[in-house]
Protein backbone atom coordinates (compact mmCIF):
# COMPACT_ATOMS: atom_id res chain seq x y z
CA UNK A 1 0.00 0.00 0.00
CA UNK A 2 1.59 3.43 -0.79
CA UNK A 3 2.29 6.01 1.85
CA UNK A 4 0.73 9.08 2.17
CA UNK A 5 2.79 12.12 2.93
CA UNK A 6 1.98 15.33 5.25
CA UNK A 7 2.31 18.14 3.37
CA UNK A 8 4.32 20.23 6.14
CA UNK A 9 6.01 17.50 8.15
CA UNK A 10 7.16 18.87 11.46
CA UNK A 11 10.35 17.78 12.74
CA UNK A 12 10.30 15.32 15.81
CA UNK A 13 12.07 17.92 18.35
CA UNK A 14 9.35 20.53 17.13
CA UNK A 15 6.63 18.35 17.57
CA UNK A 16 7.77 17.85 21.37
CA UNK A 17 8.08 21.64 22.03
CA UNK A 18 4.84 21.89 20.79
CA UNK A 19 3.13 19.31 22.99
CA UNK A 20 5.17 20.38 26.02
CA UNK A 21 4.19 23.98 25.74
CA UNK A 22 0.28 23.24 25.42
CA UNK A 23 -0.24 20.61 27.95
CA UNK A 24 2.46 21.09 30.35
CA UNK A 25 3.64 18.26 32.00
CA UNK A 26 2.40 15.64 29.89
CA UNK A 27 3.82 14.94 26.12
CA UNK A 28 0.55 13.75 23.96
CA UNK A 29 0.55 13.31 20.19
CA UNK A 30 -2.67 12.50 18.68
CA UNK A 31 -2.97 11.60 14.44
CA UNK A 32 -5.53 11.58 12.49
CA UNK A 33 -3.90 10.39 9.78
CA UNK A 34 -2.03 7.22 10.32
CA UNK A 35 -0.20 7.90 6.88
CA UNK A 36 1.81 10.72 8.83
CA UNK A 37 5.31 11.32 7.35
CA UNK A 38 5.45 12.91 11.30
CA UNK A 39 3.90 10.03 13.08
CA UNK A 40 6.65 7.93 11.37
CA UNK A 41 8.99 9.91 12.98
CA UNK A 42 7.78 9.87 16.15
CA UNK A 43 7.68 6.22 16.13
CA UNK A 44 11.02 5.90 15.59
CA UNK A 45 12.12 8.22 17.95
CA UNK A 46 10.53 6.55 20.45
CA UNK A 47 11.56 2.73 19.45
CA UNK A 48 7.56 1.83 18.33
CA UNK A 49 8.14 -1.84 16.26
CA UNK A 50 7.16 -1.40 12.48
CA UNK A 51 4.64 -3.99 12.97
CA UNK A 52 2.53 -1.80 15.26
CA UNK A 53 2.76 0.79 12.67
CA UNK A 54 1.22 -1.47 10.11
CA UNK A 55 -0.96 -2.10 12.59
CA UNK A 56 -2.61 1.47 12.69
CA UNK A 57 -2.67 1.44 9.00
CA UNK A 58 -4.70 -1.14 8.53
CA UNK A 59 -7.73 -1.00 10.66
CA UNK A 60 -10.15 -3.56 11.68
CA UNK A 61 -8.11 -4.57 14.06
CA UNK A 62 -8.93 -6.78 17.21
CA UNK A 63 -9.12 -5.06 20.52
CA UNK A 64 -5.49 -6.00 21.97
CA UNK A 65 -3.24 -5.16 24.86
CA UNK A 66 0.51 -5.87 23.50
CA UNK A 67 3.69 -5.21 26.53
CA UNK A 68 6.86 -4.20 24.83
CA UNK A 69 10.52 -3.20 26.62
CA UNK A 70 9.67 0.51 25.82
CA UNK A 71 5.90 1.14 25.65
CA UNK A 72 2.53 -0.61 25.54
CA UNK A 73 0.21 -1.05 22.91
CA UNK A 74 -2.89 -1.33 23.29
CA UNK A 75 -6.25 -1.22 20.30
CA UNK A 76 -9.51 -0.09 21.47
CA UNK A 77 -12.48 -0.40 19.77
CA UNK A 78 -14.71 3.27 19.77
CA UNK A 79 -18.59 3.02 18.45
CA UNK A 80 -19.59 5.55 15.82
CA UNK A 81 -22.84 6.62 15.21
CA UNK A 82 -25.00 4.75 12.10
CA UNK A 83 -24.82 7.54 10.12
CA UNK A 84 -21.09 7.49 10.85
CA UNK A 85 -19.03 10.46 11.90
CA UNK A 86 -17.33 13.24 9.81
CA UNK A 87 -14.07 12.77 9.07
CA UNK A 88 -10.64 14.75 8.64
CA UNK A 89 -8.03 14.56 6.40
CA UNK A 90 -5.71 16.16 8.43
CA UNK A 91 -1.98 14.93 7.99
CA UNK A 92 -0.27 16.30 10.36
CA UNK A 93 0.35 15.66 14.65
CA UNK A 94 -2.81 16.99 16.70
CA UNK A 95 -1.86 17.75 19.99
CA UNK A 96 -4.41 17.29 22.34
CA UNK A 97 -5.93 20.87 22.70
CA UNK A 98 -5.95 20.87 18.99
CA UNK A 99 -9.42 18.61 19.04
CA UNK A 100 -11.44 20.03 22.01
CA UNK A 101 -14.98 21.06 20.10
CA UNK A 102 -16.58 24.41 20.16
CA UNK A 103 -18.40 23.81 22.74
CA UNK A 104 -17.15 21.75 25.27
CA UNK A 105 -20.46 22.29 27.78
CA UNK A 106 -22.63 20.47 25.13
CA UNK A 107 -20.35 17.57 24.30
CA UNK A 108 -22.91 15.14 26.11
CA UNK A 109 -25.46 14.83 23.05
CA UNK A 110 -22.84 14.58 20.58
CA UNK A 111 -20.15 12.11 22.37
CA UNK A 112 -23.66 9.56 22.65
CA UNK A 113 -23.77 7.41 19.56
CA UNK A 114 -27.47 7.29 18.69
CA UNK A 115 -29.21 5.41 16.20
CA UNK A 116 -31.37 6.51 13.62
CA UNK A 117 -35.11 6.69 14.59
CA UNK A 118 -38.10 4.83 12.69
CA UNK A 119 -38.80 1.55 10.63
CA UNK A 120 -36.05 -0.45 8.53
CA UNK A 121 -32.92 0.74 9.90
CA UNK A 122 -31.70 -2.76 11.68
CA UNK A 123 -29.83 -1.06 14.09
CA UNK A 124 -26.59 -0.84 12.43
CA UNK A 125 -23.51 -0.11 14.41
CA UNK A 126 -19.94 0.73 12.91
CA UNK A 127 -16.43 0.35 15.01
CA UNK A 128 -13.29 2.26 14.58
CA UNK A 129 -9.88 1.65 15.41
CA UNK A 130 -8.18 4.01 18.23
CA UNK A 131 -4.56 2.84 18.76
CA UNK A 132 -2.33 3.68 22.03
CA UNK A 133 0.85 3.56 22.73
CA UNK A 134 1.55 4.37 25.97
CA UNK A 135 5.08 5.10 27.11
CA UNK A 136 7.10 6.04 30.58
CA UNK A 137 6.63 9.48 29.66
CA UNK A 138 4.77 10.13 26.67
CA UNK A 139 1.29 9.23 25.36
CA UNK A 140 0.75 8.59 21.31
CA UNK A 141 -2.63 8.07 20.03
CA UNK A 142 -3.80 7.25 16.02
CA UNK A 143 -7.15 7.02 14.41
CA UNK A 144 -8.27 7.79 11.10
CA UNK A 145 -9.95 10.97 10.77
CA UNK A 146 -11.32 13.11 13.67
CA UNK A 147 -11.84 11.34 16.75
CA UNK A 148 -14.68 12.37 19.04
CA UNK A 149 -13.11 9.99 21.40
CA UNK A 150 -10.47 12.76 21.63
CA UNK A 151 -13.17 15.48 21.66
CA UNK A 152 -14.56 14.09 25.01
CA UNK A 153 -11.99 13.39 26.64
CA UNK A 154 -9.91 16.80 26.73
CA UNK A 155 -12.26 18.60 29.20
CA UNK A 156 -11.92 16.15 31.69
CA UNK A 157 -7.78 16.28 31.14
CA UNK A 158 -7.87 20.19 31.25
CA UNK A 159 -10.33 20.36 34.29
CA UNK A 160 -8.41 18.00 36.08
CA UNK A 161 -4.87 18.53 37.16
CA UNK A 162 -4.62 15.16 38.21
CA UNK A 163 -5.14 13.35 34.90
CA UNK A 164 -1.99 15.14 32.96
CA UNK A 165 -0.05 12.36 32.55
CA UNK A 166 0.20 9.60 29.98
CA UNK A 167 -1.30 6.45 32.31
CA UNK A 168 -4.20 8.55 33.52
CA UNK A 169 -5.20 9.76 30.02
CA UNK A 170 -5.57 6.66 28.50
CA UNK A 171 -7.37 5.50 31.20
CA UNK A 172 -10.12 8.38 30.24
CA UNK A 173 -9.86 7.39 26.81
CA UNK A 174 -10.54 3.99 27.35
CA UNK A 175 -12.93 4.81 29.56
CA UNK A 176 -14.77 6.85 27.40
CA UNK A 177 -14.71 4.43 24.86
CA UNK A 178 -16.60 2.00 27.04
CA UNK A 179 -18.99 4.42 28.46
CA UNK A 180 -20.63 4.73 24.59
CA UNK A 181 -21.45 1.41 24.54
CA UNK A 182 -24.17 1.22 27.23
CA UNK A 183 -25.94 3.85 25.64
CA UNK A 184 -25.81 2.24 22.00
CA UNK A 185 -27.51 -0.91 23.44
CA UNK A 186 -29.92 1.15 25.11
CA UNK A 187 -31.35 2.28 22.06
CA UNK A 188 -30.91 -1.08 20.57
CA UNK A 189 -33.20 -2.72 23.32
CA UNK A 190 -35.84 0.08 22.33
CA UNK A 191 -35.44 -0.93 18.72
CA UNK A 192 -35.88 -4.38 19.76
CA UNK A 193 -38.80 -3.77 21.86
CA UNK A 194 -40.94 -1.61 18.85
CA UNK A 195 -39.71 -4.90 16.66
CA UNK A 196 -41.37 -7.00 18.46
CA UNK A 197 -44.78 -5.29 18.68
CA UNK A 198 -44.49 -5.32 14.69
CA UNK A 199 -43.70 -9.11 14.99
CA UNK A 200 -46.78 -9.69 16.78
CA UNK A 201 -49.22 -7.19 15.22
CA UNK A 202 -48.00 -7.87 11.79
CA UNK A 203 -45.07 -10.84 11.27
CA UNK A 204 -43.89 -10.05 7.44
CA UNK A 205 -40.79 -10.73 5.84
CA UNK A 206 -39.45 -7.03 6.32
CA UNK A 207 -39.63 -8.01 9.80
CA UNK A 208 -37.90 -11.11 9.93
CA UNK A 209 -34.66 -9.70 7.64
CA UNK A 210 -34.50 -6.79 10.52
CA UNK A 211 -34.28 -9.56 13.45
CA UNK A 212 -31.73 -11.45 11.18
CA UNK A 213 -29.63 -7.94 10.92
CA UNK A 214 -30.02 -7.31 14.54
CA UNK A 215 -28.92 -10.75 15.04
CA UNK A 216 -25.22 -10.33 13.10
CA UNK A 217 -25.15 -6.65 14.66
CA UNK A 218 -24.86 -8.20 18.47
CA UNK A 219 -22.63 -11.06 17.33
CA UNK A 220 -20.13 -8.09 15.95
CA UNK A 221 -21.06 -6.42 18.83
CA UNK A 222 -19.96 -9.42 21.35
CA UNK A 223 -17.16 -9.64 19.52
CA UNK A 224 -16.07 -6.20 20.07
CA UNK A 225 -17.33 -6.43 23.80
CA UNK A 226 -15.31 -9.62 24.03
CA UNK A 227 -12.07 -8.64 22.86
CA UNK A 228 -12.19 -5.18 24.80
CA UNK A 229 -12.90 -7.42 28.10
CA UNK A 230 -9.64 -9.15 27.93
CA UNK A 231 -7.88 -5.85 26.72
CA UNK A 232 -8.85 -4.00 29.85
CA UNK A 233 -8.12 -7.18 31.79
CA UNK A 234 -4.73 -7.09 30.36
CA UNK A 235 -4.43 -3.67 31.55
CA UNK A 236 -5.98 -4.65 35.60
CA UNK A 237 -3.15 -7.17 35.66
CA UNK A 238 -0.36 -4.48 34.53
CA UNK A 239 -1.41 -2.28 37.36
CA UNK A 240 -1.74 -5.07 39.78
CA UNK A 241 2.05 -5.54 39.20
CA UNK A 242 4.64 -3.31 41.52
CA UNK A 243 6.34 -2.10 37.94
CA UNK A 244 6.06 -1.88 34.43
CA UNK A 245 7.24 -3.94 31.15
CA UNK A 246 9.47 -0.69 31.28
CA UNK A 247 11.21 -1.19 34.87
CA UNK A 248 9.42 1.75 36.31
CA UNK A 249 6.87 2.20 39.20
CA UNK A 250 3.31 2.61 38.20
CA UNK A 251 0.22 4.27 39.69
CA UNK A 252 -1.15 1.45 41.21
CA UNK A 253 -4.69 2.81 41.90
CA UNK A 254 -5.65 3.07 38.66
CA UNK A 255 -6.23 -0.69 39.19
CA UNK A 256 -9.43 0.12 40.97
CA UNK A 257 -10.45 2.55 37.87
CA UNK A 258 -9.94 -0.55 35.23
CA UNK A 259 -11.38 -2.90 37.38
CA UNK A 260 -14.45 -0.43 37.27
CA UNK A 261 -14.09 -0.52 33.45
CA UNK A 262 -14.32 -4.24 33.12
CA UNK A 263 -17.07 -4.13 35.09
CA UNK A 264 -18.49 -1.74 32.59
CA UNK A 265 -17.78 -4.42 30.01
CA UNK A 266 -19.09 -7.16 31.56
CA UNK A 267 -22.32 -5.25 32.20
CA UNK A 268 -22.50 -4.76 28.41
CA UNK A 269 -21.45 -8.42 27.39
CA UNK A 270 -24.49 -9.07 29.61
CA UNK A 271 -27.03 -7.15 27.67
CA UNK A 272 -26.09 -8.45 24.38
CA UNK A 273 -26.39 -11.83 25.70
CA UNK A 274 -30.05 -10.59 26.66
CA UNK A 275 -30.78 -8.61 23.66
CA UNK A 276 -29.93 -12.04 21.99
CA UNK A 277 -32.51 -13.85 23.99
CA UNK A 278 -34.85 -11.46 22.88
CA UNK A 279 -34.15 -11.78 19.20
CA UNK A 280 -34.42 -15.26 19.84
CA UNK A 281 -37.67 -15.29 20.92
CA UNK A 282 -39.14 -12.77 18.23
CA UNK A 283 -37.97 -15.21 15.71
CA UNK A 284 -39.99 -17.96 17.50
CA UNK A 285 -42.67 -16.04 17.73
CA UNK A 286 -42.52 -15.09 14.21
CA UNK A 287 -42.16 -18.62 13.10
CA UNK A 288 -45.00 -20.11 15.45
CA UNK A 289 -47.26 -16.57 14.12
CA UNK A 290 -46.43 -17.54 10.49
CA UNK A 291 -47.29 -21.09 11.39
CA UNK A 292 -50.25 -20.70 13.14
CA UNK A 293 -51.44 -18.02 10.06
CA UNK A 294 -50.81 -20.65 7.52
CA UNK A 295 -52.80 -23.65 9.14
CA UNK A 296 -55.50 -21.20 9.80
CA UNK A 297 -56.14 -20.67 6.14
CA UNK A 298 -55.35 -24.52 5.50
CA UNK A 299 -58.63 -24.78 7.89
CA UNK A 300 -60.55 -22.28 6.20
CA UNK A 301 -60.05 -23.48 3.20
CA UNK A 302 -60.67 -27.79 3.98
CA UNK A 303 -63.62 -26.49 5.65
CA UNK A 304 -65.12 -24.74 2.81
CA UNK A 305 -63.81 -27.78 0.38
CA UNK A 306 -66.21 -30.04 3.02
CA UNK A 307 -69.15 -28.03 2.87
CA UNK A 308 -68.83 -27.73 -0.90
CA UNK A 309 -68.21 -31.59 -1.29
CA UNK A 310 -71.82 -32.78 -1.47
CA UNK A 311 -72.47 -29.86 -4.30
CA UNK A 312 -69.27 -31.38 -6.45
CA UNK A 313 -70.62 -34.52 -6.06
CA UNK A 314 -74.14 -34.31 -7.36
CA UNK A 315 -73.51 -31.32 -10.15
CA UNK A 316 -70.74 -34.02 -11.48
CA UNK A 317 -72.88 -36.88 -11.35
CA UNK A 318 -75.77 -35.40 -13.34
CA UNK A 319 -72.98 -33.61 -15.47
CA UNK A 320 -72.20 -37.50 -17.24
CA UNK A 321 -73.31 -37.97 -20.90
CA UNK A 322 -75.78 -41.07 -19.76
CA UNK A 323 -78.94 -41.82 -18.66
CA UNK A 324 -79.78 -40.93 -14.82
CA UNK A 325 -83.01 -40.99 -12.64
CA UNK A 326 -85.10 -38.32 -12.99
CA UNK A 327 -83.25 -37.03 -16.20
CA UNK A 328 -86.28 -36.27 -17.97
CA UNK A 329 -88.53 -34.79 -15.02
CA UNK A 330 -89.45 -31.41 -14.86
CA UNK A 331 -88.89 -31.02 -11.51
CA UNK A 332 -85.64 -32.74 -11.28
CA UNK A 333 -84.03 -28.89 -11.35
CA UNK A 334 -85.19 -27.75 -8.26
CA UNK A 335 -85.16 -32.02 -6.44
CA UNK A 336 -81.31 -31.60 -6.89
CA UNK A 337 -81.00 -27.65 -5.89
CA UNK A 338 -83.11 -28.58 -2.37
CA UNK A 339 -80.92 -31.91 -1.67
CA UNK A 340 -77.75 -29.75 -2.38
CA UNK A 341 -78.51 -26.59 -0.11
CA UNK A 342 -80.23 -29.58 2.66
CA UNK A 343 -76.91 -31.25 2.64
CA UNK A 344 -74.60 -27.77 2.50
CA UNK A 345 -76.75 -26.46 5.63
CA UNK A 346 -76.85 -29.58 7.73
CA UNK A 347 -72.94 -29.89 7.29
CA UNK A 348 -72.21 -26.57 7.84
CA UNK A 349 -74.48 -27.05 11.42
CA UNK A 350 -72.77 -30.28 11.80
CA UNK A 351 -68.82 -28.31 11.73
CA UNK A 352 -70.44 -25.74 14.00
CA UNK A 353 -71.57 -28.11 16.85
CA UNK A 354 -67.74 -29.42 16.55
CA UNK A 355 -66.76 -25.92 16.83
CA UNK A 356 -64.24 -26.41 14.23
CA UNK A 357 -65.18 -23.13 12.78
Amino acid sequence: MAERTSRNPQTVDQALLDSIAVIPQVRWFHFSDPFSVTFDALAAHFGIHPLQVEDCRHRRQTARLEEHEKYTFIVIKTLVTASGEKRSSRTGPTVATGEQPANPHSSSDSSQPRLPEGRGNGGHLRFDDFDIFLGPDYLLTVSEGASPLVSSVIPRITAEAGLQNPDRIAHALIDSAVDRYLPALDHLGDFINRLEDRVIRNPAPPTLREIFRLKRTLLDFRRVATAMREAVNGLVRRYDAPLTAEGRHIDRELRIYYRDVYDHVVRVIDFIETYRDLLTGSLDIYLSAVANRTNEVMKILTLWGTIAMPLLVLTSFYGMNVELPFQRNPHALAALGGIMAASTVAIFIYIRRKHWF
